[in-house]
């Protein structure tokens, strides 16, 4: 199997990781859950994977490969996320670390 980035070394890779406060990992799954179907929707989206973490279950990460920054910035402005999202930080243990990759080599 091959990740987007093999055949598109172009696209644009976010790995966002945050954790939820203790006794919040569902609240958090269920609202990321909600976003994931109207993202998958969006122009320039190849890729938004959600994982939970085996050993930890308070740690989420999302795996997100784009067409474009101009593509993810349209995706950070929308509706879905702005409204789907809010509220989300209270429910976090400290803020989400987003890292914004290139493939490389």
């Amino acid at each position: 199997m091959s990740i987007p980035t093999d055949a598109n070394r172009e696209l644009l890779t976010v790995v966002a990781t945050m954790r939820a406060k203790p006794g919040k990992e569902d609240e958090v799954l269920a609202m990321l859950t909600d976003v994931i179907e109207p993202t998958l929707a969006e122009a320039g989206c190849h890729t938004y994977a959600l994982h939970q973490g085996v050993a930890d279950p308070t740690v989420f990460v999302f795996y997100e490969n784009w067409t474009s920054k101009d593509h993810l910035d349209k995706h950070l402005a929308s509706g879905h996320i702005a409204n789907g999202l809010a509220g989300l930080s209270a429910l976090l243990d400290g803020t989400a670390d987003i890292q914004t990759l290139r493939r490389a080599g």
